[in-house]
């Protein structure tokens, strides 16, 4: 890490070296007329008939227009369920305490509005809101991605957004020890000013970025140390160096497409497409390692219903690619968090619900192939995790019993994490200090899981 960069050391439950490499885990799962009717063909009239011969199957010729010309349309039978996704399993589990804080100055002061309270609800900077992860350099290091801090914009001006990096190492067995250590923190900024609209700390000489100026849902870790970010207000792509600076100006969407939170649209000085929270929520790296590709959690709008387009931005030449493809999400889903490298092209696609808890219904994850991607239409979708129906057989979740399905079932699960073919590791976002994912009035923990797939995707 560049000497001078903004970086802080704050323990959670152990503190580790600094120069950190992902935890190689386990993780996974898998997964997996129309009846056309024949009609009788009409007896054809005799010739030489004038009247049509009475028999047992004939009837009246009805009148024009009565309702007896009209035909009968068969209901159409209801669509098939999806297949079940093979069989998932839980191999490692860690719970982050929801009231972790780090070092900083109070938090939280600010309402709904944007206007400020009596006093800050918190006293630090509270460790929270993983929207997404990556691993780190070594054996259990894991980079993970900050939201901007407290749910909103207007609310979240004194939340320092930032890069944790984690010392994460899995309880594999029931009572097995575990670790989950906060290694270090590296704050965003903008000292060389290219961030074009005003700060909330402008006038500071680091000019760090806090939850009013961006809202940080998705991180890819180049091979060159650097950091891309896909944030949801512009929505922009934002390129930072090792240390957490902006290197150069955020990136609009082609076709300017902007959501309700861009500067431009609070000031009326253009019409939002997006609708607020629905921009670059999911993101990764193809295997070129040069293309990134992210899914808008939003529909676009002027675009088809539940579609969401499929955008590609090559880090080598600075432009986004021609051609958008289509991801179409679930009937019960209200949107798409995240997305993980398989190989080449492919993808796993992770979508979600609005529910949380025993309401829960709709958390899964599917596989895509862009190389399959058809003109116009949405690219093809294989599901293969259930996240409400995996596996407890190791009794690592001992509030499951172990004939029962562990269920996943926060409002935001929100990172993903392909290790290879048939292992993920899964965290949500715990919107901190939101309640509700493992029952009414529980404070949402942060949650990573270990999964293993039946079969490889």
């Amino acid at each position: 890490m560049r000497p001078g960069g903004r970086v802080e050391s704050a323990a959670m439950l152990a503190v580790s070296s600094r120069a950190v490499n992902l935890a190689a885990a386990l993780v996974a799962a898998c997964l997996l007329a129309s009846v056309s009717r024949a009609q009788a063909p009409t007896p054809a009239k005799p010739a030489t008939s004038t009247t049509k011969p009475a028999s047992s199957t004939s009837r009246p010729k009805p009148k024009p227009g009565s309702t007896a010309t009209k035909k009968k349309t068969a209901k159409p039978a209801p669509p098939a369920p999806p297949p079940p996704p093979p069989a998932v399993e839980l191999i490692g589990l860690i719970v982050m305490p929801a009231d972790a804080m780090r070092a900083g100055p109070p938090s939280g002061a600010f309402d709904g509005e944007g206007r400020r309270g009596a006093a800050a609800r918190f006293d630090a900077q509270p460790v929270q809101g993983v929207s997404s992860i990556k691993p780190g350099g070594t054996a259990g290091a894991w980079w993970a991605l900050s939201d901007n801090g407290f749910g909103g914009k207007w609310n979240s001006s004194d939340y320092r957004l930032c890069l944790y990096l984690f010392d994460v190492r899995p309880r594999t067995e029931p009572g097995g020890d575990s670790r989950n250590a906060l290694q270090a923190v590296i704050e965003l900024s903008d000292p060389a000013k290219f961030f074009p609209w005003r700060l909330a700390e402008e006038n500071s000489p680091e000019r760090l970025l806090t939850g009013i100026d961006a809202d940080p849902e998705s991180l890819v870790t180049m091979p060159d140390e650097t950091f891309w970010i896909g944030d949801e207000m512009g929505p922009w792509l934002m390129h930072f160096s090792i240390d957490g600076e902006l290197l150069a100006p955020p990136v609009e969407l082609p076709d300017n497409v902007r959501s309700a939170d861009h500067p431009l649209a609070i000031a009326h000085a253009d019409i939002p497409r997006l609708p607020h929270s629905r921009g670059l929520e999911a993101m990764d790296l193809a295997g070129d390692n040069k293309t990134l590709v992210s899914i808008l959690e939003g529909t676009v709008g002027g675009d088809a219903p539940r579609t969401l387009r499929v955008l590609r931005y090559d880090t080598s030449a600075g432009k986004w690619l021609n051609g958008t493809l289509i991801y179409e999400r679930d009937a019960d889903t209200v949107s798409v968090t995240d997305m993980s490298l398989i190989d080449g092209n492919r993808f796993v696609v992770m979508e979600r619900d609005d529910k949380q808890g025993d309401a829960a219904r709709a958390k899964r994850v599917y596989s895509i192939d862009l190389d399959r991607a058809l003109p116009g239409k949405p690219l093809q979708k294989k599901l293969v995790i259930d996240l409400l129906s995996i596996g407890n057989a190791r009794g690592l979740a001992t509030t499951t019993p172990l004939d029962a399905p562990f269920r996943f079932p926060y409002l935001t699960t929100e990172s993903i994490q392909v290790l290879d073919r048939k292992h993920v590791v899964i965290v949500n976002d715990n919107n901190y200090p939101a309640t509700g994912g493992r029952g009414v009035g529980v404070k949402d923990a942060t949650e990573w899981i270990w999964l293993e797939l039946a079969s490889a995707l």
